[in-house]
C-alpha cells in the first residue's frame, strides 16, 4: 500500500496524469511480475516499478522474451534489494531496505512490552536506499 502511494504521490507531485491501467496488482512473487509484465507490454510502456525484486525479476524475464531490451526499451526497478539483484541480467535497480533493523526493533518492542506488560501500536518509518544497477539505464553516482 505505501509502495503504491509513493509512486501515485510521485506522479501528482510532477504533474504526471495517473494511469490507472498501468497500476497492475500482483502478489509479490516472480510470477505475478512475470504475468503483470505481460500485461503491460500491450500499453507499450517504458519503464517498470515493481513492488518487490521478485516480482521485478519476473518482469525481466517476461521483458526478455518479448524480445525487450533492459533498461534501452523498457527500464525495470525492483524493491527490497535481495541478494539475487546483483545477479539479474543486467542487474537490477532496486530499492534498499533496512530489513535487519526493522526486525531488531520489532524484537525490542515485544520484549518491552513483556517486560512492562504495554503494548502501544507503533509506526516506524526507517530510512530507505536507491541502488543504482543496471536495469535502469542511469549511472550509479560513482561511476
Amino acid at each position: 500500500r505505501d509502495r503504491k502511494q509513493g509512486y501515485l504521490d510521485a506522479l501528482i507531485e510532477r504533474g504526471i496524469p495517473v494511469r490507472d491501467e498501468l497500476i497492475v496488482e500482483g502478489d509479490w512473487l516472480e510470477a505475478s511480475g512475470y504475468l503483470s509484465t505481460q500485461r503491460l507490454l500491450a500499453q507499450e510502456v517504458d519503464a517498470i516499478f515493481a513492488a518487490s525484486d521478485k516480482m521485478a525479476i519476473g518482469a525481466l524475464r517476461a521483458l526478455r522474451e518479448a524480445n525487450r531490451r533492459v533498461p534501452d526499451d523498457v527500464a525495470v526497478v525492483g524493491f527490497d534489494d535481495l541478494d539475487e539483484a546483483s545477479t539479474t541480467n543486467p542487474p537490477l535497480t532496486t530499492v534498499r531496505q533496512p530489513i535487519r533493523r526493522v526486525g531488531e526493533m520489532a524484537v525490542e518492542n515485544l520484549l518491552d512490552a513483556l517486560a512492562t506488560g504495554e503494548s502501544a501500536a507503533q509506526r516506524l518509518i526507517l530510512p530507505t536506499q536507491l541502488v543504482i544497477r543496471g536495469s535502469c539505464g542511469a549511472l550509479a553516482p560513482d561511476t
